[in-house]
């Protein structure tokens, strides 16, 4: 059964590489402008949150950082927070974290539970004398039912893609329109990230279904090779993250805001710092491309 069987992409790492090099910003920020000043003075230091919960996984590592100073050394040292109170709460549980000491990473307790669908989760975060608060209520589970190559301009399916074993998932390259159904969610947006081999980079910017159906363009897959197509069911935090973000004109995936968006600061969704603590659901398949003769 083709499911991957590693963390999934990291949504949440890409937040510490766009803040903490200075570039998460609107558009008329410099690329050398701090995070920071766009929530207070340029000395004041203001706590980063990297966290993101993935429905029927372990509760994940989180990472606790903060934004430079004008006088701070600009490295991964200098910005991390090793000694934070984390705490995940789920009703009357309370999962406490703890540190590893090193680049602000934090990680939940021995036996920690998966994360449940539907769930809302509450974050706490105490460092530099300051306290962070965030909800996040996850997703239903995203789970694919069917991956149909569709013929160009008739639309009809000319073949179907196996969801759960990429062995005899084979298509030649740009034959048909490749399309990802689905049943529905109650979420904001959908995210896909379409990785190769040894690649990390591959995602889309968040994406309307409302009616179950992603279709995944050419332009977004490679020539040749082994693919890995991740569909990420976002909740409200993250979509607003993802869309609001910008790095170079940019969001954090590569590709600029949707249509329409126009932001004059990112949205964080959190009390008291900024950064992201969302959830999303995820299902995965994969598929082999056929290079041209």
């Amino acid at each position: 059964m083709y499911k991957t069987a590693r963390l999934p992409h990291c949504i949440t790492s890409v937040l510490t590489a766009v803040l903490l090099a200075g570039v998460a910003a609107h558009p008329s920020c410099s690329g050398e402008r701090d995070p920071a000043t766009l929530f207070g003075p340029a000395e004041r230091e203001t706590i980063v949150v990297d966290a993101v919960l993935y429905v029927d996984r372990v509760l994940p590592e989180i990472i606790i950082t903060r934004t430079r100073t004008a006088d701070a050394v600009a490295t991964g040292d200098a910005t991390s927070v090793n000694d934070a109170e984390v705490t995940v709460i789920q009703g009357l549980a309370e999962y406490r974290y703890a540190s590893v000491g090193h680049l602000g990473r934090y990680l939940p307790p021995p036996g920690a539970p998966r994360v449940r669908p539907n769930t809302e989760y509450r974050l706490r975060v105490r460092a530099l004398g300051e306290e962070v608060r965030g909800v996040t209520s996850t997703p239903a589970p995203l789970v694919i039912n069917e991956i149909a190559v569709l013929e160009e301009p008739s639309m009809d399916v000319i073949r179907r893609l196996d969801p759960d074993s990429a062995a005899g998932n084979r298509i030649p390259y740009q034959e048909g329109l490749i399309e990802v159904r689905f049943d529905p969610l109650d979420v904001e947006a959908y995210q896909v990230i379409v990785l190769e081999p040894g690649s990390e980079d591959g995602g889309s910017p968040p994406l309307e279904a409302r009616d179950g159906r992603l279709l995944l363009p050419w332009f977004a897959i490679g020539s040749s090779g082994e693919h890995e197509v991740e569909v990420y069911a976002l909740d409200r935090n993250l979509f607003d993250f993802l869309r609001s973000v910008q790095a170079s004109g940019q969001n954090a995936f590569g590709f600029g805001s949707l249509a329409g968006d126009t932001f004059e600061r990112p949205v964080f969704n959190l009390d008291g710092g900024i950064g992201v603590f969302g959830s999303a659901s995820l299902d995965s398949f994969g598929f082999f491309v056929i290079p041209e003769s």
